[in-house]
């Protein structure tokens, strides 16, 4: 008799000692930036679940916290004031315990928020091409950055701009091709691998 048995799936008990070596070792937080569309939050919500860390998408909170939507508050009191709420939100995020936060895209270009990413997590870019995060994002209307005439030339722009402070990661991780279950394997491969040399 053939044993299904899904608990001896070799694969599955290799994900689960790769996460088990990784929570033991890691002791603050991981930080996701990227730009949208790159997986921030599909890719940290599940590899949050695999770790058994808990997970937070820091626009999530700056909007639960504000009572209003990103988009509102760039429309009321502009970039500046929303870079100032999601400098405190972070601060917030990262005192706490190891979890995985995903941040908004513009988080690590600024220099307050930057130096508390790269003190207090480990920081990880998830990068992909233009083409690909306009066709993951789909719809633009709630990106308050995109929500223009050209969003694909917002974008390249904003990829080009932004690319010197993602440089900036501790871990960088192409998801380009690969599936959400795919992605976090790799990011999996490359903490274990970065924890074991440091």
């Amino acid at each position: 008799m053939v044993n299904l048995d899904r608990k001896t799936n070799p694969a599955s008990n290799e994900i689960t000692q790769l996460a088990n070596t990784i929570v033991a070792r890691l002791n603050r937080p991981l930080a996701l930036v990227g730009l949208m569309g790159s997986g921030k939050s599909s890719v940290g919500r599940r590899t949050a679940k695999k770790l058994g860390l808990g997970f937070t998408d820091s626009d999530q909170k700056i909007a639960r916290d504000a009572g209003i939507s990103i988009t509102e508050i760039f429309e009321l009191a502009g970039e500046a004031k929303f870079r100032e709420m999601e400098f405190q939100a972070i601060t917030q995020l990262v005192t706490s315990k190891p979890q995985i936060i995903a941040t908004g895209g513009g988080a690590i270009c600024f220099p307050q928020t930057a130096r508390l990413l790269l003190t207090k997590t480990l920081v990880v870019w998830l990068k992909a091409p233009p083409e690909t995060l306009l066709a993951r994002i789909g719809s633009t209307k709630s990106r308050p950055l995109l929500n223009n005439d050209r969003p694909f030339a917002t974008l390249a722009k904003l990829n080009e701009e932004r690319a010197k402070h993602y440089q900036k990661a501790q871990i960088k991780i192409d998801t380009d091709g690969l599936s959400t279950r795919k992605a976090m394997m790799a990011l999996l491969r490359a903490l274990d691998t970065y924890l074991a040399r440091h």
